[in-house]
């Protein structure tokens, strides 16, 4: 089974989380997840979007500390760590989305 290395926050630089903000689609995904607490990568990305890209986006996003992935059965569930997120990096989540284009 896939071990999920998920980063302790403290050892998130701002350039690698700003870097996995930066990329539209990633910022897609984190906006799906503040409206919807849990999604798993077939909902995360738009119609279409081939496996291997939607894994790539997901990775970033969970080296970057903003996602949380748990194994469910079969699916890999994908949450938004925002309040860890905020900790680390006070108003950077909420900024960025306000002005999410």
């Amino acid at each position: 089974m896939d071990r999920l290395v998920h980063p302790d926050l403290k050892d998130v630089s701002l350039a690698a989380a700003l870097h996995a903000l930066a990329d539209p689609v990633r910022l897609d995904i984190v906006a799906k997840l503040v409206e919807c607490p849990c999604l798993n990568a077939s909902t995360a990305c738009a119609q279409g979007t081939p496996k291997s890209t939607i894994s790539n986006h997901l990775n970033v996003l969970r080296a970057a500390g903003l996602i949380e992935t748990s194994i469910e059965g079969r699916e890999r569930i994908n949450r938004l760590r925002c309040t860890d997120f905020d900790t680390r990096f006070p108003g950077l989540l909420a900024s960025v989305l306000a002005n999410k284009a």
